[in-house]
Formats: C-alpha cells, structure tokens, sequence
C-alpha cells in the first residue's frame, strides 16, 4: 500500500493490533504492514480470523459435531 517512494519511514508506534506502522517522507501517505490485505479493517488479527474460518470450514455447527 505503500506510495513507491524510498523515504519511507518507520513510525515508533503500533497499531492497536500490533502492526508495525509507516509514513512517506514524499507525500505523508501513512500505511501499516497490513495495509494492502483484505482484513486491514478486520478487528482482530489476521491468524485469528484464519483459524477460525479454518475451523468453520471444518466443523459444521450441530449437535453431532460437538462431540469430535
């Protein structure tokens, strides 16, 4: 997500997901490292949201299922 440019910079502060954050000497675009992938606005971390589609893939939700 980032403009291109060589004088990025990094920002000594995170995200409140704890992603590394940056800001574009040139334009003052600033972007995180999670910038470019779809769950950039996803609440939670994205090996979270993974592993829970992982399992709902996996698992069907009934009874049944349950026991395994």
């Amino acid at each position: 997500m980032d403009c291109g440019s060589a004088e990025v910079i990094e920002r000594p502060d995170r995200t409140a997901q704890g992603y590394r954050r940056f800001r574009c000497r040139d334009c003052g675009k600033q972007f995180n490292e999670r910038s470019a992938g779809l769950l950039n606005r996803a609440q939670y971390p994205s090996d979270i949201v993974a592993l829970v589609v992982l399992w709902r893939l996996r698992y069907r939700l009934t009874l049944r299922d349950l026991s395994e």
